[in-house]
């Protein structure tokens, strides 16, 4: 993607509020298959394996020829396979939450990743912590609090549900999968594409193993739909995403992506007939101004901590 010829390479903001709009209308793709009777652990492996199937030849070639290179650096393997796994969580996590889940309120706990994605940053990278950047995390999660909050019932149960957990968690695995995405500057993006793609199937199989979904209630055509959003919309969005980020500056690319969570809120509640209450408005007005606010900071090159991973020999 990177060698198109200028007059052929689509402008990089187009590109990104395409994808941006595709993740957005995913929910509408997965609910459906899982009226047909796949439920989301089958669909993550159908969905991430037909992608990792597609993407495949192009891959390849470029490993062997870098694995005959004499003196080849070796593969970074120590943060690939951290990489797989924290992708497969996310993956599979957004899936769970986006299928079971209301989707405004899920995908608003799941857009709590700028809120990770400064704390892993510092952490991690090494990049300062701002007062701009500060606030921003204050702001999601106390946007968090007020989505959640309504909800807690002590005497029994926290109402705490599988999506609310999944979504949680599928945006703090996606934020330490984009700080080692940022760290492998050297790998080419489309094997680090095919290394998320594959963590996602294995931890999808591996979900099976322990909580086995029925699958003699899915159907056929259950299953070709999973097939097809994984190698239609869902690698449409992932490719969408990462040809433009790679050419956006990034505080520019994450204000983009917020129309990720507008998209989402916005058809859910027009095709999914939601109504959010008084709470999640609140709550997702907290968390989009902490997407915007981290989106404009001024984010530094890491002064400690992980450094960028050094680029192989030409």
């Amino acid at each position: 993607m990177r060698n198109l010829p200028a007059r052929w390479a689509p402008p990089p903001v187009l590109v990104l509020m395409l994808g941006s709009t595709l993740w957005g209308t995913t929910w509408i793709w997965l609910k459906a298959i899982e009226g047909l009777g796949i439920g989301p652990l089958l669909i993550s492996v159908l969905a991430y394996g037909a992608q990792f199937l597609l993407v495949l030849p192009w891959v390849l070639p470029q490993l062997i020829k870098r694995l005959r290179q004499p003196g080849h650096t070796p593969l970074a393997w120590r943060w690939l396979l951290p990489l797989a796994l924290l992708s497969g969580i996310s993956g599979v996590g957004f899936t769970i939450a986006m299928v079971y889940g209301d989707v405004v309120r899920a995908m608003l706990l799941f857009f709590l990743i700028p809120a990770w994605g400064v704390i892993f940053g510092r952490i991690f990278l090494g990049e300062a912590l701002t007062a701009v950047r500060l606030i921003a995390v204050i702001f999601a999660l106390v946007g968090a609090a007020a989505i959640l909050a309504p909800d807690l019932r002590w005497e029994n149960h926290l109402g705490f549900s599988l999506a609310d957990g999944s979504a949680l968690i599928a945006g703090l695995a996606l934020a330490g999968a984009n700080v080692l995405f940022r760290y492998l500057q050297a790998e080419p993006m489309l094997f680090k594409l095919s290394i998320m793609q594959m963590g996602a199937v294995l931890f999808g199989l591996g979900a099976l193993v322990f909580f086995p979904e029925p699958i003699a209630t899915g159907s056929l055509n259950g299953l070709i739909q999973s097939l097809l959003y994984g190698a239609t919309l869902l690698l449409g969005a992932m490719l969408a995403t990462q040809y433009a980020v790679e050419r956006l500056p990034s505080g520019r690319s994450a204000v983009l992506m917020t129309l990720e969570l507008v998209v989402a809120s916005l058809t859910a509640i027009w095709i999914g007939h939601e109504q959010p209450g008084l709470w999640v408005w609140i709550g997702g007005g907290l968390i989009l101004a902490a997407a915007l606010l981290e989106a404009t900071s001024q984010q530094p090159q890491p002064a400690t901590g992980l450094t960028p991973h050094p680029e192989h020999p030409s």
